[in-house]
């Protein structure tokens, strides 16, 4: 009985360190093969006729993060904590959508959204080339089915090996990306990296970076579209603030030499808070009168409303909708955390004609707002001077 019971005991030793040792060896895999995809030439498809961006005319533009689809109004995401209106930590459940159809039904909502506006430009954020966590779906190449008549950039930043976290919903491998469509030519495009955090939640987090996309002007000079997605899960917005200053030494660059910029994007910071456009305080966020910040709320300006720009630009932000909930619990408009991040940056030779946010409807909780990813798009009309 004894013996029985030792070679018992020797079996289950052998399988617990057979685990460990693979959980070990798939940890130093990933760790050993991580690497930043960095600064790059992209590829840019060529659809229209070489035609250029005039001065005075209104041109209009939309950013919207689609939520790699899988954001249906009942969807929360394990990374996302928050807090209820007893100030008791919430936290998320899912990690990708429920299926297939889902995702198909949310993109090609997310389609629709911007096919109504009739766009001259889109810049699209979380946007699946291959992924697990939207079943695989080619929300890149449903986009260009959809605007044909647009030039197009991908830009990749999340390249990750199969990621078995969380045990009970794995994210799996995911390529995914930043997506811009311009019915004017793109002459050339480039990806620029940001900084990230140097610690583990690099290995899990995207690549950050933004895209810029250059269209010629009449005049000579040259539009730089870009298009953003700064750090989320980030506290007190330390990385954040590194990537802004990053972004805004690149701008101003181009601003310097007589160019127009123009950045859209989820900054992924409160822009409407000590805002000096809005009457916003910490006291007052704006959309959420009762519900604690998530850690992950940084503001975009100081408690004095100084912007971290320089004076050659300004952030175009609106009120009207929220852009972004948070991902704790499901969509409730009456009960959700929510905050706008999403919005843009303009250099001061363009003009802003309007700005709004727009609010989705048709979503799955029968809610409106939110109904295909948990972002709204943001809008913006503008004149070149």
């Amino acid at each position: 009985m004894k013996k029985t019971f030792k070679k018992v005991g020797l079996i289950i030793l052998i399988i617990l360190l057979v685990i460990v040792g693979a959980v070990a060896g798939y940890a130093g895999t990933i760790l050993l093969s991580y690497k930043r995809i960095g600064d790059t030439t992209l590829e840019v498809k060529r659809n229209t006729n070489n035609n250029k961006v005039e001065v005075g005319e209104t041109y209009s533009v939309s950013t919207y993060n689609i939520g790699f689809g899988a954001y249906s109004q009942d969807f929360t995401f394990f990374l996302d904590t928050g807090f209820d209106e007893e100030g008791n930590e919430t936290c998320g459940y899912n990690s990708k959508a429920k299926n297939k159809e889902e995702v198909i039904k949310n993109v090609n909502g997310s389609i629709k959204t911007m096919k109504d506006l009739n766009l001259d430009f889109i810049l699209l954020q979380e946007v699946d080339v291959k992924a697990t966590r939207s079943h695989k779906v080619n929300q890149d190449e449903m986009f260009k089915k959809e605007f044909t008549n647009y030039d197009s950039v991908l830009c990749i930043n999340f390249d990750s090996m199969f990621l078995p976290y969380p045990l009970y919903d794995m994210h799996g491998k995911s390529k995914a990306g930043l997506s811009t469509l311009s019915k004017y030519s793109i002459k050339e495009a480039e990806r620029k990296e940001y900084t990230i955090s140097d610690s583990l939640s690099k290995l899990f987090d995207l690549d950050r970076c933004f895209s810029v996309s250059t269209i010629e002007v009449s005049n000579g000079k040259t539009l730089y579209l870009i298009n953003s997605h700064m750090s989320a899960y980030d506290k007190g917005g330390v990385i954040r603030q590194k990537q802004i200053d990053e972004l805004n030494t690149f701008i101003e660059a181009k601003r310097s030499e007589g160019n127009y910029v123009i950045v859209g994007g989820d900054f992924n910071h409160d822009l409407l808070t000590y805002n000096p456009e809005y009457n916003y305080t910490k006291d007052i966020r704006p959309f959420n009168m009762t519900l604690k910040d998530p850690t992950w709320v940084a503001s975009y300006f100081d408690e004095n409303g100084k912007s971290p720009l320089s004076n050659n630009f300004k952030v175009v932000a609106s009120d009207n909708v929220p852009t972004c909930r948070n991902n704790d619990v499901e969509w409730d408009p009456s009960y959700t955390y929510r905050c706008v991040v999403d919005g843009f940056i303009v250099s001061d030779n363009v003009e802003v004609v309007t700005h709004y946010n727009i609010e989705t409807k048709g979503g799955n909780l029968g809610y409106d707002g939110f109904a295909y990813s948990d972002h709204q798009p943001a809008y913006l009309e503008f004149k070149l001077k």
